[in-house]
């Protein structure tokens, strides 16, 4: 039995031993490993296998959730009475149904069973490609290897019965020199499709010409960010404004078929695209459609799910995070469009500004607005005369991300994938950008 079969049928015989009412049962199954490296030695490789129960109860116009972890029938038995009794305590006015079932076919899903069965000598072997590389500079590499392996089914009494595999390949790490750093990561489905050698090559390039970094005064700058930079905006974007609840509490940027932003960006929410880490479905079971986000500079649409799509009278996207929340729907498979500069072009054509290579503990200041702050991190550099010519100390900025994408001159023809704060893949390009503000 396959492990998606194995789960559905937990999921059936759970709901069998419901006593009334609707339900709706999620079981998650997960292993993961690490190899953890420092200072250009491996000194953690861990792994742990895990399963979480979540059990929705609706009944008499109260809804009750109950979650456990842990394998076996006690598990099961414990999430639904404990489902019943957060409902037996809690009203709500406006409780809406479990979906039905969409009938539409699983789209792709992001599994390799390479990663699958990655093992720790495999993961020891891509790790030292990183420490060799930074040893033979004179440079210490930090960082960790991840893989992991994902299961998701959900039956519930509406007739959604669904279950998909994924897994992930993350690798990710910082050098240091004597008086500054570098940082690079890859992420795949795959993990024999991560480009270590790339990696490897990049964090050292950058710690390298990050050393012996000087101030430079804040102000409105030119700029050039990576795609690790600008997964960070797209990322802020997809919490604060692309989300239908949003829309409908009127706290999004978002005015629809409203040019806001260059004609150069295009957004969308994409959970078929090969390179995003497809999955089919979201958390009440509903198949994730492609949903086109920014259509060059306007505003074209939102994400839904269903509590949102029934107050509009709309049909779900399938962006729903598990029900009930405050949150509302979210995208989880964001990209931008390509565009057709060369990325290594875009310094050529900036006479005065900055190199961002990333951004760091980003926060948004004001989510309508959508002005966000953090700091630049591993890797800022003063661009003269269409040159990078050396190291700038990291600056605060405090930027629109809406004022920032209207200021795009360029957009890369290259893209990566990248994971965002929230752990969803984000497909991001370089972006040359007119104007961006660092304030400190």
């Amino acid at each position: 039995m396959s492990r998606d079969d194995e789960l559905l049928e937990a999921g059936d015989k759970a709901l069998a031993r419901l006593e009334a009412g609707d339900a709706e049962v999620v079981i998650v199954d997960e292993t993961s490993e690490l190899t953890r490296f420092a200072g250009n030695e491996m000194h953690q490789s861990v792994a742990q296998t895990s399963r979480s129960v979540r059990v929705r109860l609706i009944d008499d116009g109260r809804i009750g959730v109950g979650e456990v972890r842990g394998f076996g029938e006690g598990a099961v038995g414990r999430a639904l009475q404990a489902a019943d009794e957060s409902r037996r305590v809690t009203t709500s006015p406006d409780v809406p149904p479990l979906p039905a079932p969409d009938h539409r076919a699983d789209g792709p899903v992001a599994f390799a069973a390479a990663t699958a069965a990655a093992t720790p000598e495999l993961r020891a072997g891509l790790v030292s490609i990183v420490t060799g590389t930074a040893r033979s500079h004179d440079i210490n590499a930090y960082g960790a290897l991840s893989t992991s392996t994902r299961t998701t089914a959900i039956v519930t009494t509406a007739g959604v019965r669904r279950a998909a595999t994924a897994t992930q390949a993350s690798f990710v790490s910082v050098a240091r020199g004597d008086d500054g750093g570098g940082y690079a990561s890859r992420h795949a489905a795959d993990i024999d499709a991560l480009d270590v050698d790339g990696l490897a090559a990049e964090v050292v390039d950058t710690c390298e010409r990050n050393q012996r970094a000087t101030a430079i005064d804040p102000g409105e700058y030119e700029v050039v960010l990576s795609p690790y930079a600008v997964t960070d905006l797209l990322e802020h974007l997809g919490w604060v404004g692309f989300s239908a609840l949003a829309t409908q509490e009127h706290r999004s940027f978002m005015r629809m078929d409203e040019r806001l932003m260059s004609d150069l960006v295009t957004i969308r929410d994409d959970p078929t695209a090969s390179d995003i880490f497809p999955f089919p479905f979201d958390a009440e079971g509903v198949s994730t459609q492609a949903v086109h986000l920014i259509d060059r500079g306007v505003c074209a649409g939102v994400v839904y799910d269903t509590p949102t799509a029934l107050r509009d009278g709309v049909t779900s996207t399938g962006h729903s995070l598990p029900q009930p929340n405050t949150w509302g729907p979210l995208p989880r498979h964001l990209a931008m469009d390509a565009g057709a500069t060369p990325w290594k072009d875009m310094v050529s054509s900036v006479s005065r500004g900055l190199y961002v290579t990333r951004f760091w503990y980003v926060r948004d200041v004001h989510p309508l607005r959508t002005v966000i702050t953090g700091m630049t991190r591993e890797g800022t550099f003063l661009i003269e005369h269409g040159r990078i010519t050396r190291p700038v100390k990291d600056l605060r900025f405090t930027q629109s991300i809406v004022e920032a994408l209207a200021a795009v001159a360029e957009v890369s023809r290259e893209r990566r994938l990248e994971l965002g704060e929230g752990e969803s893949g984000v497909l991001a390009p370089w972006l040359h950008i007119n104007r961006f503000t660092f304030s400190s």
